[in-house]
């Protein structure tokens, strides 16, 4: 019998009486383009603000009114975005929904990456973060602070 046999043979006993966690993996993230993102707000609101990508443009409702424009994104995956002619009609809603619109269109008009992660996407420049989640899916649970 080899000398490393009954080491051997009390590690596999020893493993044998472990439970394995299975591995929690991530989910793939969704399409970027044909994904209707909602933005996560603190109210609920009755018409919810959201965007939706394709061909370079971006359309979508800001509150109030339509939203529309133009983006260019990296083509190499680092998460870099341009929007160029961000524009909605100025239909006069509340001023929480104004509020709300005009900090839609004015992240728009700033940002510089974006990041999609499972069913959120997340948007970054100069005037803030907005928050996405894709319609029809529910929110992570946010990390343990």
């Amino acid at each position: 019998m080899n000398r490393h046999a009954p080491i051997v043979l009390a590690v596999l006993f020893a493993l044998a009486g472990c439970e394995f966690a299975p591995v929690k993996r991530e989910p793939p993230p969704l399409p970027f383009t044909g994904t209707k993102w909602m933005l996560v707000t603190e109210r609920k609101l009755e018409r919810p603000p959201y965007l939706e990508f394709g061909d370079g443009a971006v359309t979508g409702f800001g509150g109030c009114n339509r939203v529309m424009g133009r983006y260019v994104q990296d083509a190499v995956g680092a998460g870099a975005i341009v929007f160029s002619s961000i524009a909605s009609a100025r239909m006069m809603c509340e001023p929480v929904l104004m509020t709300i619109e005009d900090r839609i269109l004015a992240v728009l008009r700033s940002s510089t990456s974006v990041h999609v992660k499972a069913n959120t996407m997340q948007l970054d420049g100069s005037a803030g973060t907005l928050r996405f989640i894709a319609e029809g899916t529910d929110l992570p649970p946010l990390p343990p602070k």
